[in-house]
């Protein structure tokens, strides 16, 4: 663990927060060059980007208050105060974000799937990047462990799972998945959306998964908060894949697929 970076004077700057900066302007720049190669106008990329993050970090500290009330509910001044009492979450940081950016592509007339794709490809860079600084910052702690590639957290003596190196090599596959998807679904004309709409799918179901492996400080019903989210939006996804991105068309292909099979299996049972 590195938690502090460097020290200037009597300064120290995080490695977390420099790395956030980092994610972000991954994300950006992903994110522009995705919708400015669709033609969407540079003003209206900016302020997707702009509004996307405010209510990104207004999400991610609200949710955050909400999960740990103890904290704030005996000064309720530290619910502004970071550098008091910090602490955001991923996990509704980016569905705050996505929400607002939807709506607001709505009212600029954009095609809400261009633009699914664009924060697909873009959260997918953006993210790993941010795993990095993560571990560097040890903030979010592994469960105690005995495999080969434990590590040690600052100030706890067990070995435990390297969290964010597990999540940072499912990022980094969800990345190449998302990428070929991208790619072949310009290529053979799947609707638009289908990239943003795996990268969500993907990532939900690897934060449920690696959350087994995190040591988490809030649970709701024998699984974590984060869980939680990664299921509301699994399921937000798949129906938005099986509404609006032909989902419908593969499920009744794969029906009318299985019910084939499963005749012509009769058929030789009964044959014989």
């Amino acid at each position: 663990m590195y938690p502090i970076l460097f020290t200037i004077g009597s300064a120290r700057i995080a490695s977390f927060s420099i790395f956030l900066i980092l994610a972000w302007c991954v994300f950006s720049f992903v994110f522009w060059k995705s919708l400015r190669d669709e033609a969407v106008l540079e003003e209206r990329i900016f302020d997707l980007t702009f509004y996307g993050t405010i209510a990104a970090l207004v999400a991610a500290r609200a949710w955050y208050i909400i999960s740990h009330w103890s904290i704030f509910s005996s000064a309720l001044i530290k619910i502004p105060a970071l550098w008091v009492a910090p602490g955001l979450s991923l996990m509704a940081g980016i569905i705050g974000a996505l929400i607002v950016v939807m709506v607001l592509s709505k009212r600029m007339k954009l095609r809400l799937g261009l633009v699914l794709d664009g924060i697909g490809v873009a959260f997918s860079g953006a993210l790993i990047v941010g795993s990095v600084g993560s571990f560097l910052d040890g903030g979010m702690v592994g469960r105690a462990a005995s495999v080969p590639w434990a590590v040690r957290y600052i100030g706890l003596p067990e070995l435990r799972h390297p969290y964010q190196l597990y999540m940072l090599g499912v990022l980094v596959l969800i990345l190449v998945i998302v990428g070929v998807v991208s790619e072949r679904a310009k290529r053979v004309k799947w609707p638009l959306g289908s990239a943003g709409l795996t990268f969500f799918i993907l990532w939900s179901l690897g934060i449920f998964a690696l959350e087994f492996t995190r040591e988490p400080d809030v649970y709701w019903y024998r699984i974590s908060a984060d869980q939680w989210i990664a299921l509301l939006l699994f399921f937000g996804t798949m129906s938005v894949w099986y509404r609006y991105a032909g989902g419908k068309f593969v499920v009744a292909n794969f029906m009318r697929g299985a019910r084939g099979a499963m005749m012509r299996l009769v058929q030789k049972m009964y044959a014989r």
